[in-house]
């Protein structure tokens, strides 16, 4: 005879034996039960079992529903948790729900009603948890991916991240795959785009995509220059391209400074592979700026001889001794899943190198940022593009 798959696990916290048989009786079928009659046994039930649902009466003895209410989401707040009441107790289920209740019902319950509410939370409770085991998950593979390259020697660095690309690509892909399922949730539940995250998992799809696509599109262009794509591009309006292309950030103050002609602050280049290095720069100040009082980023254009100097200075968190000695090398020790993949400073220094220019990353932790480009000028560069095998030389 098989064994009916179970839909998840439901524990019912209840001081009264005829309620609590009965939740059992009706939902055995489906899902596993746990019974507990009083408020710490449930806690005990609760540590040890690790429940998609709890289902709690709010009046009970020694501890009431509402105290365990607040114990419970102090202990795991992805659970959902429907409170039982009886007809004179709604006020007092009203206030569940500010303190993290999902639901509550009203006693004696409908059976079919009770069926319908509690699959639509264990459901919900699943997807939180696999969200979160999804983005533990892929912070473990980027440590791990850390550490597996920090091992290896830093001459065959680039041929170990380009082996890792696919795992890498994992992160992100997971990131979409999750927030999809949670999309289709919420479709199926409110049949309309009327959820207040909605728009937020329709942003993280999109940006994990173009992430994806960025980073591959990154990983093959680097190294193979496209002579036929070269063309005069001017850095100022580059740099402003690529902070009005990033999300809205009203609060940080963003300034480009360049004096005189502007075509005296033109190069020559690959517009795709320049544009993505100096977005890669502006995104990393942006990162650096978070939760600080008066965030500000200075782009100051310069022309020093041939070459033009850019200095991109942002007023952030800086980044530490320690860290620095890393900050170019491919997944380095200081990515995040949130932060990026740890290939945007390093393909950014090559795209550079690639046209014939150094970067530089002067940094304090606590006390900002200044990265310094320097690249020929468009007129200086013409000597090197008409002769391609020039770019190879030292």
């Amino acid at each position: 005879m098989e064994t009916k798959e179970r839909l998840g696990k439901i524990l019912v916290i209840d001081d009264e034996r005829g309620p609590r048989e009965s939740l059992r009786m009706v939902l055995k079928y489906d899902y596993e039960v746990f019974l507990a009659d009083r408020v710490d046994s449930g806690i005990e039930l609760l540590r040890e079992k690790k429940p998609d649902l709890v289902i709690m009466d709010i009046r009970m003895p020694e501890k009431t529903g509402i105290e365990g209410l607040q114990e419970i989401r102090e202990i795991d707040s992805s659970v959902s948790i429907i409170m039982l009441t009886g007809y004179g107790d709604l006020e007092t289920a009203q206030k569940a729900i500010r303190f993290g209740a999902n639901d509550y019902l009203q006693k004696p319950f409908d059976v079919k009603e009770i069926q319908e509410i509690i699959k639509k939370y264990v459901d919900r409770a699943k997807l939180i948890k696999r969200k979160r085991r999804a983005q533990e998950e892929m912070q473990k593979m980027t440590q791990s991916l850390g550490r597996e390259v920090g091992k290896t020697n830093k001459m065959t660095a680039l041929g170990a991240a380009s082996s890792e690309l696919v795992r890498d690509l994992r992160n992100p892909l997971t990131i979409i795959r999750g927030y999809l399922d949670l999309l289709v949730y919420e479709l199926k539940e409110k049949q309309e785009m009327s959820s207040p995250g909605m728009e937020e998992y329709l942003d993280q799809i999109e940006a994990n995509v173009d992430r994806c696509a960025n980073m591959v599109e990154s990983w093959r262009a680097l190294g193979r220059m496209d002579f036929s794509k070269i063309q005069r591009l001017s850095l100022p309006k580059l740099f402003n391209e690529c902070f009005r292309s990033t999300a809205t950030h009203s609060e940080i103050v963003f300034e480009v400074q360049a004096e005189g002609a502007e075509e005296q602050y033109e190069m020559l280049g690959e517009r795709l592979q320049v544009r993505r290095a100096l977005q890669n720069l502006i995104d990393n100040a942006i990162t650096a700026l978070e939760h600080q009082p008066e965030p500000s980023i200075t782009v100051t254009c310069s022309v020093d001889k041939t070459d033009l100097e850019i200095q991109v200075k942002d007023n952030g968190c800086g980044v530490d001794a320690q860290s620095l000695r890393w900050i170019f090398e491919p997944l380095d020790k200081t990515a995040t899943i949130d932060q990026g993949s740890g290939l945007g400073l390093f393909i950014t220094k090559k795209v550079i190198e690639e046209h014939r220019g150094t970067l530089q990353f002067e940094s304090r932790d606590g006390e900002g940022t200044i990265v310094t480009v320097r690249v020929p000028q468009a007129h200086t560069a013409l000597g090197y593009y008409s002769r391609p095998d020039a770019l190879l030389q030292s």
